[in-house]
């Protein structure tokens, strides 16, 4: 497919309003440094789905909260504005696909399962990298979501090929669309207008198919630095446990460039894989009906 084609997919992503109005809101409020907390709960309060299930979230193991949330605002008060974003978000990402069948259910557990992971990754950091990792990790799956939506077909051969044979994902869809999924992801998460962190999350997470020039970019932040790397991590992680897969793969995880990105001894990448099953079999279950 041509460039033309490329900003036409991403036209009618941005058309489509794929992010709910609620999510959209919110995300433009946590922006604003006029936002207070009373006026961001309103804005909430008014989806009563959305409102159930950040209460559900923020009451479960995911948090591990001392005292029990009862409103919004008291969600807003103990977690963050940043926080509270990404519950909003992670409860309206699961309608970014039009249809949900077998390929979007193994794609929604993989972006469940990379922002479960990649928040473990990322929690020695830093609250915000934490955050920023969770995030990056929910949406990194976007411009799946959009090239499924948009060129089923097209889309159709490129996951044969990924759950059937194996095969890399971008690999083939270069081949087959002549773009990637974090390069319409980035797009249309640029279009949402969340912050320019999650933005280069999304284009970037696939860390070790960068050239050399793009990672030592990303080395200018350290929280984009870690985020990045969990995020790439996770994903891979997900593979290797079959975590939106029909079946475990194999993955080398001592040659990802994540893993020097963050320090991590080859010696512990085994139990780091066990830690990460069974916080995802611990805390997937909260998500599912996000």
């Amino acid at each position: 497919m041509s460039t033309l084609a490329f900003e036409s997919l991403v036209k009618k992503a941005e058309d489509l309003e794929m992010l709910p109005q609620t999510a959209q809101k919110v995300i433009e409020l946590v922006g604003q440094e006029s936002t207070n907390a009373e006026g961001l709960a309103q804005v909430i309060e008014k989806d009563a789905s959305v409102t159930t299930r950040i209460l559900k979230i923020a009451n479960s193991a995911f948090y591990g909260l001392r005292r029990e949330v009862t409103t919004v605002q008291h969600a807003i008060m103990i977690l963050g504005y940043r926080s509270v974003r990404s519950l909003v978000v992670a409860t309206s990402s699961r309608s970014l696909h039009k249809k949900f069948g077998i390929t979007e259910q193994l794609l929604w557990d993989h972006s469940v399962g990379t922002a479960i992971i990649s928040r473990i990754l990322s929690a020695n950091a830093s609250p915000a990298v934490a955050d920023l990792g969770f995030v990056g990790g929910l949406l990194h799956n976007v411009g799946r979501a959009v090239m499924n939506n948009e060129c089923p077909k097209d889309y159709a051969e490129v996951m044969t090929g990924v759950y059937n044979e194996g095969k890399d994902c971008l690999e083939l869809e270069r081949q087959v669309f002549s773009f990637t999924y974090p390069e319409v992801g980035c797009r249309v998460i640029e279009k949402w207008g969340l912050p320019e962190n999650i933005v280069r999350m999304i284009r970037y997470h696939r860390l070790s198919s960068l050239e050399e020039k793009e990672r030592e970019f990303l080395k200018s932040s350290d929280e984009l630095r870690h985020a990045v790397a969990s995020v790439e991590l996770a994903y891979e992680l997900c593979r290797k446990i079959g975590i939106g897969f029909r079946s475990p793969q194999e993955v080398d995880l001592e040659s990802l460039a994540a893993v020097s990105f963050l320090n991590l001894q080859a010696d512990s990448l085994k139990s780091l894989e066990v830690e990460c099953q069974q916080a995802y079999e611990a805390e997937r279950e909260i998500f599912s009906a996000a």
